[in-house]
């Protein structure tokens, strides 16, 4: 029976519910601690106390303006006329001494808003004093208990002292007392550690079993075959992975099925030939015998290769880390040892891991082609782009555009007589391919500058991770 939390979408709809929960909770967590790093929210005018920011900054302007503009001997009638209500105002001969502006955000919104309110620059001073105590002879800040303090320097040298009794609303959370500047950045850390860690967590849960299947489709596109590829995973993911292992397995069987038939075959086909070159030996005319004992010989050629060439796909060698280049030269080295025209040339140190083997027999394959047809052979070496180049030339008449494909086909042969002493059974070219894409690389057939054919092998080139591996 299915697990409903283990598919995609209960995976993504718990990341997002979880993400949504961290986002609050960093929320709090900053609007909390806003105030550690110097950026404490601004109360808005429609706060607690809206009087205290929206009507008073325009009331101290006004009166600023008016005791400027009134005579000296007139000045005590108005501010008597204006000390009612929530402000007191005083007429001081300077500054008060050790008055200076507080920095606090709500004091630091009301100063703003008092500057932007007059009619002309002037010196500005606002405090809270919430903690003054009234003593006798104390200064005009501390003579009022839990005031704002503003005061505004006149053109004539003197200051107005405004008092008000109305309380600052608090610009931060009660709640923030119980949290410190430290406790605010582990709070903060946390968050965004818990945040990244589950991004990170439900991604991979997601991504590496694709990943794995990725590889695993790539691995049998190239080999043929694969590894199973473990059961991990949402469960929709899991059926994907499922089915590919059934797939692989399903290709195994086959190929299993395939080969031993074809050994069977072989047994079979075998068997009838070997009493056909028995009998061929009571065959009194020497002509006649040749002719048969040829056939009779060909077939068993013929018969060797299919099956060579059918079970180069489930026969497979381990990948081994050697000398590409020693292998090469090696092919060229057995040509020349058996007379025919083959040179080499090409670094001598150049190693990819490969099945030895089956890259021999391409190589092979494609010297002996050259040499069959074009007269001679002339293979290279070279390491481009991060790839093992290997080209082989010859002085043949070279292949068509328009066959250039067809010749890769199993059993394709140019000679329509289809005479074996023009060639093989037609497999030597389709051989030769599907080693090369097996080992992750390619063959491309060109003409000659100067006639013949160029062939050119393009493989994998060396990572210098790569260690000795078994398939």
């Amino acid at each position: 029976m299915s697990r409903w939390h283990s598919s995609i979408a209960t995976t993504i709809a718990l990341t997002v519910l979880v993400a949504m929960v961290l986002g609050s909770s960093l929320q709090q967590v900053v609007t909390v601690g806003w105030s550690y790093f110097g950026l404490a929210k601004q109360q808005s005018a429609d706060g607690p106390n809206p009087w205290l920011f929206r009507r008073l900054p325009g009331r101290v302007a006004a009166l600023v303006d008016v005791i400027e503009a009134t005579p000296n001997d007139s000045r005590p009638a108005i501010l008597a006329a204006f000390q009612r209500g929530l402000v007191q105002v005083r007429l001081l001969e300077g500054p008060t001494p050790n008055l200076t502006n507080q920095i606090e955000p709500g004091v630091d919104l009301l100063r703003r808003r008092i500057e932007a309110a007059l009619s002309a620059p002037r010196p500005l001073i606002v405090r809270h004093s919430p903690n003054a105590h009234t003593t006798p002879g104390t200064t005009a800040e501390s003579a009022f208990s839990d005031r704002i303090l503003i005061e505004a320097a006149l053109a004539d040298g003197r200051w107005l002292l405004f008092t008000t009794n109305v309380g600052l609303p608090s610009p931060v959370d009660p709640a923030a007392g119980k949290f410190s500047g430290a406790s605010f950045v582990a709070w903060l850390g946390l968050s965004l550690m818990l945040g990244a860690l589950l991004s990170i967590l439900t991604a991979r849960r997601i991504v590496t079993p694709l990943s794995a299947l990725a590889a695993a489709v790539e691995h049998s596109g190239v080999s043929g075959d694969a590894l199973a590829i473990p059961m991990r995973g949402p469960r929709e993911i899991q059926a994907i992975l499922l089915a590919f292992n059934r797939m692989q397995d399903r290709l195994r069987r086959f190929n299993g099925d395939r080969t031993r038939m074809i050994g069977a075959i072989s047994h079979d086909l075998r068997t009838p030939l070997t009493r056909l070159r028995i009998r061929l030996e009571n065959v009194e005319d020497p002509r006649e015998k040749h002719k048969l004992l040829g056939d009779v010989t060909s077939m068993g050629e013929m018969l060797d290769t299919v099956i060579s060439f059918i079970r180069q796909d489930t026969v497979r060698e381990p990948r081994l880390l050697i000398n590409v280049s020693a292998l090469i030269e090696g092919v060229c080295d057995d040509a020349v040892d058996a007379g025919q025209p083959v040179t080499f040339s090409g670094p001598q140190e150049i190693e990819i891991t490969c099945r030895p083997l089956a890259l021999r027999r391409a190589v092979g394959n494609l010297v002996e082609n050259a040499v069959r047809y074009g007269g001679c052979a002339d293979v290279r070496v070279s390491l481009e782009a991060g790839l093992v180049l290997v080209t082989i030339d010859d002085k043949g008449p070279g292949i068509p555009p328009s066959e250039r494909e067809k010749v890769f086909e199993p059993f394709y042969r140019r000679d329509p007589s289809r005479n074996p002493d023009t060639g093989g059974v037609g497999l030597g070219l389709s051989i030769a391919r599907s080693v090369i894409l097996e080992h992750g690389g390619d063959i491309h057939l060109a003409s000659r500058k100067g006639g013949g054919l160029h062939v050119r092998l393009e493989l994998p080139g060396p990572d210098p991770r790569s260690e000795t591996q078994t398939a």
